[in-house]
């Protein structure tokens, strides 16, 4: 397994930090390359959507990830830390949507109301549960470790991250991937 992968297989496990990835604009510019692609296929297999819509929903997080970091890297006089960070993030992402697209695909749409849910619907929900919160912590883990924070202030940012995600996607009316 190339040294990459099991770097980010011990940045999920809280192992090790985005420092512990290469500074590598190759490898960056292929996991951007990979998570536009993961989310255009998850979307359109997933959602009755159009291409173009996906699409403009991908880049669109894509440019509110590397922007963002960007600003918060560079607020904290950071600024070249971005490319091993952002690596760490996106790969983290890629990871998480690999993880949790099967479960989506198995709920299928969301009711219309609570009432509404399937037994298998309520299951994967509570499967969902532990994920996300996997997800926040390793995005607090790797907020933490690229801007000097305590873990809560990495936790902050983290949570914030999500939450944005979650309104530029209701915004855009693309699916969600934060």
């Amino acid at each position: 397994m190339p040294p990459v992968f099991l770097i980010v297989r011990d940045i999920l496990l809280l192992r090790r930090g985005p420092q512990d990835l290469p500074y590598s604009t190759q490898t960056l510019a292929a996991v951007v390359a990979l998570c536009v692609v993961m989310q255009i296929g998850v979307a359109l297999f997933a959602h009755e959507v159009s291409l173009g819509g996906v699409l403009g929903g991908a880049l669109l997080w894509l440019c509110f990830t590397l922007l963002t970091l960007n600003l918060l890297l560079s607020m904290r006089g950071l600024r070249s830390r971005f490319v091993q960070t952002a690596t760490a993030l996106l790969s983290c992402a890629l990871v998480f949507t690999a993880i949790s697209a099967p479960i989506a695909l198995l709920a299928g749409d969301p009711p219309a109301t609570p009432e509404q849910m399937t037994p298998l619907q309520l299951l994967l929900g509570a499967v969902s549960l532990p994920l996300l919160i996997w997800k926040v912590v390793v995005d607090a883990h790797v907020f933490r470790h690229s801007l000097n924070l305590p873990f809560a202030g990495g936790m902050l940012i983290a949570v914030l991250w999500i939450i944005a995600a979650l309104l530029l996607s209701g915004f855009a009316g693309a699916p969600a991937a934060a």
